[in-house]
């Protein structure tokens, strides 16, 4: 195991065309938390005799630094219309389903002051989801960044996942390659 420290890259898209968002202000941090129901009876008290997964939660908080258009209206889930000028209208999103337009989440680390090609240092959230809940700071002492939380949902990927041939796994994120194989 090595210690690490750093930034990473914040890709977000279609899976094989995503963009970079830019650069992040305070990190990014992945919350990963599994939901759990605890078995008792009372022959054991208040005390659990089990516990069972109920469902594990992901999500990815993260601050974008550098303002424009594009990507506020990639925080907010908007669209970017016109040529220039442009404009971001902020239209009501209610009844959205955000699994249906979740796209694909890429963390890359950054080494050496670059972001790694080593697929390793990768992690994927094949769907994920731009929970927007914006506040933009206007005043002499704060910067303003694009707070913004994805949300995660579970997907189909077919890969290696370290076996010989293509298989599925429903996942909401990998860490490193799937293509490995142990061939």
């Amino acid at each position: 195991m090595a210690l690490e420290l750093g930034p990473c890259q914040v890709a977000f898209g279609t899976a094989g065309s995503e963009t970079d968002l830019g650069k992040t202000l305070g990190g990014v941090t992945i919350k990963i938390a599994d939901d759990s129901v605890d078995l008792k009876s009372d022959q054991y008290g208040s005390s659990p005799e089990d516990t069972i997964i109920t469902g594990t939660t992901v999500e990815v908080e993260l601050s974008l630094a550098e303002l424009g258009l594009a990507t506020i209206a990639t925080a907010l889930g908007q669209e970017v219309l016109g040529a220039t000028p442009s404009v971001v209208p902020g239209e009501n999103k209610v009844g959205t389903s955000m699994l249906a337009v979740s796209q694909q989440l890429v963390l890359t680390k950054y080494v050496s002051g670059v972001p790694s090609t080593a697929l390793t240092d990768v992690i994927t959230f094949p769907a994920a989801a731009i929970m927007s809940n914006v506040e933009l700071p206007y005043d002499g002492e704060n910067q303003r960044v694009l707070r913004i939380t994805l949300k995660c949902f579970p997907k189909s990927v077919s890969a290696n996942w370290g076996t010989a041939s293509p298989n599925a796994k429903v996942v909401s994120y990998y860490f490193g390659d799937e293509t490995v194989t142990n061939a």
